[in-house]
């Protein structure tokens, strides 16, 4: 159920063997190759319509070195959208390490007797791959620990986290990609709503959760009729949580799902659990309640998540805003101690900045994911970060392969379509928001060096589509530099 949401909003893909001995290989390319300076020409690119002159920076360098090869208008601070993310994933792959996780933790007010015990605290410090499937496994760890019923209800703690709040751009909160945090967050705080036709044209459509989890009032309003078109709303009062669902959905038509973010996480992640529990032969009763572990609690069990690099790796290729906010606040609490915050998650990225060579004060940054209408980083910075991740050895592998592969992965899969000669060679990250588009990676080079780049373009005159073209042109000159 849940792979289903992943491949529609935000989707997640493990890292694996294949997509660091890809990265691996792509750097010994450049290395083993040889060796001239060549010249790269952008000003035939700059002169595409896809770009705003006044508005667009752009910075090639050296990777290995951090010589500038190629710049205009390189310390223009524009608004950099998703390649906010470069700052976020270098920082806490730097800072952390790639084989850093964090932890879910099971608690009991007392241990278990004869398998059953009071209350199950639930805490966490903000997993953000939490899914359906990673309960499951948990659910099935416990029941091989002896916990059969839990007679005291679900206490959720949620205090490694200031609050479920992070700064962002405004509008379309109720979509997934602008879920809330939290320290313990279950499908990145959003359940899935499937519909389908009815029996016949005109009956009622259907409508149905994953996972199937109780306390939600359903209001279905779908009608078996024509093309497909489907609202989905979720509105909480005094009396709970209701999803109205309204809209046609064709007869004979696939069932298809939405997600959509949650407006009380802690109840939801509860209602997951509980589920996930008892479909593992756990029963459950009792409330579900938002509280901190007791300081004499009995501990069941402490589930790792997967490693900080498969984390970074779903985020980047994917740009997916919850888990860039999720790390963003994990950093903050890490390293500032609890709770995480955005704004202390923020100063540690700053203190990372800094040392290598990016001021305090020299940009603006509102969150981790780049959903923003405040955050502005120049290209120039953008790749100082880009060549300082290239320099570090111990994280170098990892932090390029969590980036898309033009033709092959994440967030560029498709543009080989119109840029067949870049396929499998341009590591980057895409960034998008109204009016912004931004690229900014890796590329080798014809002459065997390996360039640092980024392309940040605001006000696009033929909207995102002409920016790509406009973009993938530069890429184009940075590669076809030969001895």
């Amino acid at each position: 159920m849940v792979r289903n949401f992943y491949e529609q909003t935000l989707t997640m893909s493990n890292i694996n063997r294949k997509s660091v001995i890809c990265a691996t290989a792509f750097i010994v390319a450049s290395l083993i190759a040889s060796v001239s300076w060549g010249v790269i020409d952008i000003q035939g690119a700059l002169g595409n319509p896809g770009f705003n002159p006044s508005r667009t920076s752009i910075v090639v360098a050296d990777a290995a070195t951090g010589r500038i090869m190629a710049d205009y208008q390189p310390d223009l601070a524009l608004n950099p959208a998703s390649c906010a993310k470069i700052l976020t994933s270098a920082t806490a792959l730097s800072l952390l390490g790639p084989n850093y996780h964090m932890s879910t933790g099971f608690y009991s007010d007392r241990p278990p007797v004869n398998g059953t015990t009071g209350t199950l605290y639930v805490s966490g410090n903000g997993d953000p791959s939490l899914v359906t499937e990673e309960l499951w496994r948990m659910a099935q760890d416990l029941h091989s620990r002896g916990l059969r019923s839990v007679t005291g209800g679900i206490t959720v703690d949620e205090s490694f986290f200031d609050s479920h709040y992070y700064p962002h751009k405004s509008g379309n909160d109720g979509r997934a990609y602008t879920a809330q945090t939290g320290a313990v967050a279950v499908n990145f705080n959003s359940i899935g709503v499937t519909v389908g036709p009815g029996n016949r044209a005109g009956s009622a459509g259907t409508v149905e959760l994953a996972p199937p989890v109780e306390g939600y009032k359903i209001v279905n309003k779908l009608v078996t009729r024509s093309k497909f078109a489907v609202s989905i709303a979720i509105k909480e009062d005094a009396e709970g949580e209701t999803i109205i669902v309204t809209g046609r959905v064709p007869p004979g038509a696939a069932p298809q799902t939405f997600w959509r973010s949650v407006p009380d996480p802690v109840a939801y992640a509860g209602r997951v659990i509980a589920y996930v529990l008892t479909q593992n032969g756990i029963s459950v009763q009792g409330p579900i309640r938002n509280g901190r572990v007791p300081s004499n609690a009995h501990t069941i069990a402490i589930e790792p998540s997967r490693s900080l690099a498969e984390l970074v790796s779903d985020m980047n290729k994917h740009s997916n805003n919850f888990m860039a906010e999720q790390l963003l606040k994990h950093l903050g609490g890490a390293r500032r101690g609890a709770p995480g915050s955005t704004e202390k998650g923020v100063d540690v990225v700053a203190e990372f900045l800094a040392s290598v060579g990016i001021p305090r004060g020299t940009y603006d940054m509102e969150n981790g994911s780049g959903l923003s209408d405040r955050t502005r980083i120049s290209a120039e910075q953008l790749v100082k970060v880009l060549v300082a991740m290239y320099k570090n050895h111990s994280v170098r592998n990892e932090f390029i392969s969590s980036l898309s592969v033009l033709g092959v992965d994440g967030t560029m899969k498709k543009w080989n379509r119109v840029a067949s000669e870049l396929s499998g060679v341009v590591y980057a990250k895409t960034g998008t928001l109204n009016n912004v588009s931004t690229l900014a990676g890796y590329v080798p080079m014809r002459d065997g060096r390996m360039a640092a780049f980024a392309i940040l373009a605001n006000g696009l005159p033929k909207g995102v589509w002409g920016a790509h073209q406009a973009e993938l042109d530069v890429v184009r000159s940075i590669a076809e530099v030969g001895p």
